[in-house]
């Protein structure tokens, strides 16, 4: 949602008109994340429905909250690629991005990958890649074939991570850009004016964002919130508690970016996560993900943070925690790819 948000203001700072498709897939459906399409045993699954269903309810909510407060959302809304074909929104560019918009491997019937490759953009209009993000570096011969055949198509392509320019060069495609994360085209002041509608919470605590369910994340954080004087406050939307933290349920999007831009430390093992703790000039400390690191590492190289701020044990975090990040070298390398970035989008839709 965040994504989608700075897209579109970053679309209008440019002077241009912004609509975002609302395209709901089997694959992404309140249906289908209620009654997962998985091996687990139908008994398991009946088990977890109540508690599932009461917070994917909860978020449900909370998305099309944001929706309409935020976002300026196409009138109709699409369930297929068949039906985007059948009414194809009027518009003199398609755009398409980020956050793996380019993954092969999701839940959805594999007609409706052609929808996130602007498959249904009429012939002669603009098709234009931003921050685009395979999430994998890996592929089946088919998977190949349909990444070259879509990927052909487009005007302007960026991607968001050094990995993604590595694969569009190994598919043929010199052509591509990189670019920062959507959320990175915003600057820090900005966020905090977005995430001003919320109270800021007490000082004095460490935020732990768990995307992963990564026990190791646990320990640095109350390992340095017992080295520093620290409370814990744990976003635990996927039900992984800290004992001790206030675990949060029902977190919003303001909330997210609140509860990082007042935090003493922030420990996550999230590319947003720390995305927005670098734009916010948090202390930040990122534990190894067991999955889809190069995206965090682009980030952090892009810093100058790579060497400094990855860890993979609680003793590295620690060590870590005790040097703050001089964000008067880090600002000025972020101010320049940003620049850079609003360059691109500025010369695709020109």
């Amino acid at each position: 949602m965040l994504q989608t948000y700075a897209t579109q203001t970053a679309i209008e700072k440019l002077g241009h008109e912004a609509e975002v498709m609302d395209f709901v897939p089997e694959g992404m459906s309140f249906k289908r994340a209620n009654w997962p399409q998985n091996d687990v045993p139908a008994w398991k699954k009946l088990i977890k429905l109540p508690p599932l269903f009461v917070v994917n309810l909860i978020e449900y909510q909370d998305v099309c909250r944001f929706l309409r407060k935020y976002i300026h959302i196409s009138p109709k809304r699409y369930h297929c690629y068949q039906e985007i074909m059948a009414d194809i929104p009027v518009a003199d560019a398609y755009l398409s991005g980020s956050d793996q918009v380019w993954n092969t491997q999701n839940n959805n019937p594999p007609e409706d990958l052609k929808a996130y490759y602007l498959g249904f953009a009429p012939e002669g209009k603009k098709r234009i890649a931003y921050a685009g993000s395979f999430g994998k570096n890996t592929f089946t011969k088919e998977e190949e074939r349909i990444i070259k055949e879509y990927v052909s198509k487009y005007d302007y392509i960026s991607v968001r991570e050094d990995d993604g320019l590595k694969i569009l060069h190994r598919f043929g495609f010199d052509n591509g850009v990189h670019v920062v994360d959507p959320t990175l085209l915003l600057s820090g002041d900005e966020w905090r004016k977005f995430a001003s509608v919320k109270k800021a919470p007490k000082p004095g605590y460490v935020f732990v964002y768990n995307l992963n369910r990564n026990g190791l994340i646990k320990e640095v954080a109350k390992a340095i919130a017992k080295e520093k004087g620290l409370r814990i406050i744990n976003f635990a939307d996927t039900f992984d508690f800290i004992k001790g933290a206030k675990n949060r349920f029902g977190n919003t999007a303001e909330d997210f970016v609140n509860h990082i831009a007042n935090a003493d430390y922030v420990v996550t093992d999230s590319f947003h996560g720390t995305a927005f703790s670098l734009n916010l000039n948090r202390q930040v400390i990122v534990v190894k993900a067991p999955r889809y690191n190069s995206r965090i590492e682009s980030i952090l190289r892009v810093a100058g943070l790579l060497d400094t701020r990855l860890v993979g044990t609680v003793e590295e975090g620690l060590k870590a925690a005790s040097t703050a990040i001089d964000y008067n070298e880090v600002n000025p390398r972020i101010e320049a790819e940003r620049k850079k970035s609003y360059e691109y989008l500025k010369n695709a839709l020109s």
